[in-house]
């Protein structure tokens, strides 16, 4: 991922949404929420390195596919909704915003589980 590409994007969408917020604010929030949508396409594509690494790693270890894939989806579960909340702040309601957080926070827990249960299985098999 080319940071400085993020990093002119990012200042030119706040140089535009200050610009916006003042003659017509309306336009200024669509002017931060179409900037970050650009940013995030960004840097969801250059994950896709990373989960090819990912998908080696599991070749090579025999793990499962089915813990590989809920890591992954634990993984953007997290990004994502730090990017909502991130969103919902920049519009002026953090209340939102933390709701939002407390379910990401939940969905996470209740994914893990399965991971949590193999490995303690695991443990438990070589103690055992």
């Amino acid at each position: 991922m080319d940071i400085f590409k993020v990093i002119g994007i990012g200042i030119l969408g706040a140089i535009v949404a200050v610009m916006l917020k003042n003659t017509q604010s309306s336009y200024a929030v669509l002017a931060v929420i179409a900037t970050g949508i650009v940013i995030l396409i960004i840097a969801v594509n250059a994950l896709g390195q990373v989960i090819v690494a990912f998908e080696e790693i599991v070749d090579k270890t025999n793990l499962s596919s089915a813990l590989f894939a809920t890591l992954l989806k634990i993984i953007g579960i997290g990004y994502l909704t730090e990017y909502s909340v991130n969103l919902c702040n920049d519009m002026d309601c953090a209340s939102i915003g933390k709701k939002i957080s407390f379910a990401g926070k939940i969905t996470i827990f209740l994914m893990a589980m399965p991971i949590v249960t193999a490995l303690i299985k695991t443990v438990a098999g070589m103690v055992g």
